[in-house]
């Protein structure tokens, strides 16, 4: 949320345009979350608003692929596993297709996911799901903390790049 507001801020894109789909907060983080997306324009929806349902997501993305109009559109996943089994390759991967396809017609997708519990070997977070969406998306971050201040609620966390197709920013 700082990045995206940052982003605003920044007039890096239209706040109108970017629709986040919040699926992973209590009724807290939903007031706290829609309080922002009202203060800075973007639009924010999660289960059950105004009938909204996961399902009807790909739906709508079908629907903006066939009538060209994705381009400039933004939309956050939050979490992804709301959306697609990452962990059924056959699944993952029909979706990451469709994905794709708004992406060609000019759109983000920005897919939020979890981390298996377990880090690797040398201590590292892993990315927790089967490979086909890292596979076919152009970029996957692993966040990783570097520090956390609970007395000022600020957490410092590191951008690790683990995919990049193309010059992706």
């Amino acid at each position: 949320l700082f990045l995206i507001i940052e982003g605003i801020k920044a007039g890096k894109f239209d706040p109108a345009k970017l629709i986040y789909i919040n699926m992973d907060d209590d009724s807290t983080g939903l007031a706290t979350k829609a309080r922002l997306a009202e203060e800075y324009g973007f639009r924010m929806v999660a289960d059950g608003h105004q009938g909204f349902e996961a399902k009807k997501f790909r739906l709508a993305m079908e629907e903006m692929i066939s009538s060209n109009s994705a381009n400039g559109f933004i939309v956050i996943l939050d979490t992804l596993k709301k959306f697609v089994n990452i962990m059924e390759k056959g699944k993952s991967t029909n979706f990451a297709k469709v994905c794709r396809q708004f992406v060609l017609k000019g759109g983000t997708i920005i897919a939020l996911s979890h981390t298996n519990k377990n880090p690797d070997s040398a201590g590292k977070t892993v990315y927790g799901g089967t490979t086909d969406i890292i596979d076919d998306f152009d970029c996957g971050y692993i966040l990783e903390t570097v520090s956390q201040e609970p007395e000022s609620g600020i957490k410092v966390v590191e951008f690790e790049n683990i995919k990049k197709r193309g010059n992706v920013t």
